[in-house]
């Protein structure tokens, strides 16, 4: 049994997209399992398909930096998407690779893993679909069902424009803003910034092609697209510059946030209406612990205890709703403590409903 390997090159931004697309819909039982490697041409921004683009992105952003809005048909959050990264995309038969997904996830990421290692990155699996060094997140990776093909994606982050992808995002305030700015640093890296010298593309797919001929112990052979596939990736290319297709999910818009920075980071703020006035908590969590908090009220009366001191003692602590309230109350006391509590914590809620656990309110 051997795999296909396309090396696509150098593609517009919309082509690295429907690549995957155009591939999974023109599977056949006898269609090989197909590696895509496929560097961004242009930068744009990829939404996932349940979101909403104007909830999700300042499109007035987008437009004047003529920044692409691309809806993809698997699910996750928004990415930025630029020539910086090396676009990685099997798209294998369902029989290919693993039932449970995380173990399709390890399953993809090992050769991603190996190949930094060759380059002397330290690089490791954080479930359920990261890879990491030393802390911080490198390889964010998506899986989904297309057609009849199992589709799993990943790139190789060679260097990532910060700026961009803060100010392509639709947030509900400078604070939140401010949030994302320093934990994007502080929490996603790359290989400009783990190596000395920056390896040349053509040495990353090469050493990535062994690594995937040894992990899989498959025979792996350079290949091209079939006639088939791409009348089909340029259907998707059409497909997806029709607004139909970008603007198919809307949603209410909401005075709350939540927002991904890896699987272990999260930040969110949640703005409440309290006898008149407002109650605002954002709140940046890692690991479930509160590791940036900022609150604002106004418009109630004068408070008897200090804001700032109740930030501070709520610094480190876990997210955990009857920890929380203990510290709250000690504080705030009556009347303000429960809905200070409630607005802290729903940012956590919002969490688990985003993450699929529990049947807390959802986010946006």
């Amino acid at each position: 049994m051997k795999i296909r390997l396309i090396d696509a090159g150098t593609v517009s931004g919309l082509r690295s997209q429907s690549i995957y697309h155009g591939l999974a819909y023109a599977q056949k039982t006898d269609t090989p399992d197909t590696i895509v490697l496929a560097t961004p041409g242009s930068p744009y921004m990829c939404i996932g398909f349940f979101q909403d683009p104007e909830i999700e992105l300042n499109m007035k952003y987008c437009s004047a930096e003529q920044l692409p809005v691309i809806r993809r048909e698997t699910g996750g959050g928004v990415v930025y998407v630029d020539e910086g990264q090396l676009f990685v995309q099997w798209v294998f038969q369902q029989s290919s690779l693993p039932k449970r997904v995380d173990r399709r996830f390890q399953l993809f990421v090992k050769p991603l893993i190996e190949t930094y290692k060759f380059f002397g990155i330290n690089a490791y699996y954080h479930p359920i679909n990261d890879v990491h060094v030393d802390g911080k997140k490198i390889v964010g990776t998506g899986a989904g069902t297309i057609g009849e093909a199992q589709v799993v994606t990943g790139n190789f982050l060679f260097d990532f424009d910060y700026s961009t992808m803060i100010n392509a995002i639709k947030v509900p305030s400078d604070n939140f803003r401010n949030a994302v700015d320093d934990n994007l640093h502080r929490y996603l890296t790359t290989l400009k910034q783990e190596l000395k010298r920056l390896p040349e593309r053509e040495e990353v797919v090469r050493i990535y092609r062994k690594k995937c001929e040894e992990i899989l112990n498959l025979q792996i052979e350079l290949g091209g697209f079939t006639d088939k596939e791409m009348q089909l990736i340029e259907e998707w290319d059409n497909k997806f510059v029709d607004e139909e297709w970008l603007f198919q999910t809307r949603k209410k818009p909401s005075q709350n946030k939540l927002l991904k920075i890896h699987l272990g980071v999260w930040i969110g703020q949640i703005t409440e209406n309290v006898d008149g006035g407002i109650m605002e908590a954002l709140i940046t969590m890692k690991d479930n612990y509160i590791i940036g908090i900022k609150l604002v009220v106004e418009g109630l009366d004068v408070l008897n205890y200090s804001v700032s001191e109740l930030e501070k003692s709520l610094m480190g602590i876990l997210m955990d709703k009857e920890l929380i309230s203990q510290k709250v109350k000690s504080i705030a006391g009556e009347p303000h403590y429960k809905d200070w509590v409630n607005c802290i914590f729903k940012v956590k809620e919002l969490q688990l409903q985003q993450t699929g656990h529990g049947t807390l309110a959802r986010s946006n």
